[in-house]
């Protein structure tokens, strides 16, 4: 009798239904001719011998013409393994192409008109500052709005946008409000203009653009949401609204930061 479960392992495998069938009988068989198979698989002699030479293509099953006619026997069950590892280079192979030819592919596929990704928590928040430090790229410019105090956590690891800036030369623009004006010294490159928010105006919510995408970022620590918007359109309105509160920012002045802070009473 078949093992259902020994047949399953073998369909998972990539067995056909009927080779699973054919392989199990045949191993418990031993040498034998073609009508045995058939009666111990219960499958009809017209598929059976279909299905055996699919079994020797695979490398598990080995036939010999001998007086009493065709004799088929399964490959000890280590030659499953060489079945695997066949299929493993098969699938190496195959994904190599594919690979080559994604490019071509992603052509032919329309794009969305808005792409939305929603990163939630401190590895959200990292894995959006890791996306936009990849894309960006010399020449190019990141403009940050209502940047406010935050976690020690989150400072740290925002710092790699500056930090990324020095070697790929792209430009950032900043607008902090008081609150996150008490850090902002360690912001300071050659490609990083700075600007402070009129005192009283907070902004809980810090927003972002470059090239095609505008984010959203709000809350703290764990509870920090980021919300990612590629869409020309939308980046170009996020572009405008920054313009408008540059105009009405002052610029920072290193001379007249600790005046300023003490008018702030930070």
């Amino acid at each position: 009798m078949i093992n259902a479960e020994l047949k399953q392992t073998l369909e998972e495998l990539g067995f056909t239904k009927g080779e699973a069938k054919v392989y199990l009988a045949l191993l418990e068989l031993g040498s034998t001719t073609l009508g045995p198979i058939v009666k111990s698989s219960g499958i009809s002699r017209s598929k059976v011998y279909d299905i055996l030479e699919r079994l020797a293509q695979k490398g598990v099953v080995s036939k010999i013409q001998k007086k009493e006619g065709l004799t088929f026997q399964a490959l000890p069950p280590e030659a499953l393994l060489g079945y695997l590892a066949t299929k493993k280079k098969v699938l190496e192979q195959e994904e190599k192409r594919l690979k080559a030819a994604l490019p071509l592919l992603q052509k032919l596929a329309p794009k969305p008109k808005v792409e939305v990704m929603v990163y939630e928590g401190f590895d959200g928040f990292k894995a959006l500052i890791d996306r936009a430090t990849s894309e960006l790229e010399k020449g190019d410019v990141y403009e940050a709005m209502g940047i406010s105090k935050t976690t020690e956590a989150m400072r740290y690891y925002a710092k790699r946008i500056h930090e990324i800036q020095t070697k790929k030369r792209y430009i950032v623009r900043s607008i902090f409000d008081e609150l996150g004006a008490f850090k902002i010294a360690e912001r300071i490159t050659p490609l990083h203009e700075i600007r402070i928010l009129p005192p009283g105006w907070h902004t809980p919510a810090l927003f972002t653009a470059y090239k095609d995408t505008a984010t959203i970022q709000f809350g703290k620590g764990e509870n920090i949401v980021c919300i990612a918007v590629r869409n020309e359109d939308i980046a170009t309105s996020f572009k405008t609204a920054f313009k408008a509160m540059w105009k009405i920012s002052k610029p920072f002045k290193t001379a007249t930061f600790k005046t300023q802070q003490t008018s702030w009473k930070l």
